[in-house]
């Protein structure tokens, strides 16, 4: 029994410094990984104010060049270059209203022309009904759809506000990088001419933070050798107790065993509060000499078969037909073989 005591116990602190490491690794690992996502962070807000800060730089250098309107053929030709040529780092919209609130010009014209020929055919005719949604707010909400919806319906979103009797409102969520801009149009004499509004989306070429495959691996590894550990001790602490109970002699071993299944740490603590204090010596009744339960004695070579218990090892008399501790049936003698004596 001692002998097993100790190799559950040895096993049982391997186990333990196995899932020491694998929650440091785990630790370890999630750190690195926090920091990894936390600098992927911080670069990503300094790219969107990155962008925000050239977009502003760009939008007033195009108002400087605005001093009447029409604006010029060339200007918006040259808007609308520099709009294919950014698109991939996140497609943008430039348009200017007037002081009346009426469109002037847009980039890229043919996105506009869809969506301004929306507003005409569905709006306009229902200002007079009580409905009212501006030029302006109808753009900025939906000027980036414009890939999406046809020359024939309406945005879906918008749709849904095109009741007779009820008022239009633009209310929706825009896409995380998003942002507009805007600044006013004057005339070389100062005077006040409209207003030029930029819109940009975020780049379509825009990745999400993409996991380490090595801090990955290295969590899921230590993540899997943990519980494995965890199980193992699970398993070894109602071993030890059941072995620890049958040395000492304790009746209910299997129950203690049981309890600690179910509750672990709790059950051993139960365990080690309610066992004997002393474990239970065995003697060889020929020799009264210390044994370790087997079948012979090592020292005088006695049979030890029925002296104790098979199952408890519990101090047997030679006319047992059972146990006294655990009521296992003691086996017969066979006939014409010595009778061990018992004392």
């Amino acid at each position: 029994m001692a002998a097993k005591k100790k190799l559950i116990a040895r096993m049982a602190l391997w186990t333990g410094v196995v899932l020491a490491l694998a929650a440091v690794v785990g630790v370890v690992s999630l750190l690195i990984d926090m920091q990894d996502r936390r600098r992927y962070a911080d670069e990503t807000k300094r790219q969107e104010r990155q962008r925000v800060e050239q977009s502003r730089a760009y939008l007033a250098d195009v108002a400087k060049r605005i001093d009447k309107l029409p604006v010029d053929a060339t200007l918006a030709a040259e808007i609308e270059s520099r709009y294919f040529e950014e698109r991939a780092g996140g497609p943008f919209y430039v348009w200017a209203m007037d002081t009346k609130g009426d469109f002037v010009f847009g980039v890229p014209q043919s996105a506009f022309n869809k969506v301004n020929a929306i507003y005409d055919r569905e709006v306009t005719p229902r200002l007079k009904e009580g409905v009212f949604l501006d030029r302006q707010s109808f753009l900025l909400g939906f000027i980036d759809d414009s890939d999406e919806i046809g020359t024939d319906a309406i945005p879906g979103d918008a749709a849904e506000f095109v009741q007779r009797g009820e008022r239009w409102r633009v209310d929706r969520g825009e896409p995380d990088g998003s942002f507009v801009l805007s600044t006013p149009l004057k005339t070389s004499a100062g005077g006040a001419l409209g207003s030029l509004y930029l819109k940009r989306k975020p780049s379509r070429r825009h990745e999400h933070y993409r996991d380490d495959d090595r801090v990955k691996a290295a969590l899921v590894g230590a993540g899997v050798t943990a519980v494995l550990s965890f199980v193992f001790l699970w398993i070894l602490l109602p071993t030890w107790v059941y072995v620890d109970a049958r040395e000492r002699g304790v009746r209910r071993a299997p129950l203690f065993a049981f309890l600690t299944v179910l509750s672990s740490l709790v059950g051993l603590v139960v365990y080690l509060i309610a066992r004997p204090e002393d474990g239970r010596t065995l003697a060889c009744p020929g020799c009264a000499r210390e044994v370790n339960g087997g079948a012979f004695c090592p020292h005088c070579g006695r049979d030890l078969s029925r002296s104790f218990c098979p199952a408890c090892r519990f101090p047997l008399q030679a006319d047992w037909a059972y146990c006294p501790a655990c009521r296992t049936e003691i086996k017969a003698q066979v006939a014409g073989s010595p009778v061990p004596e018992a004392g």
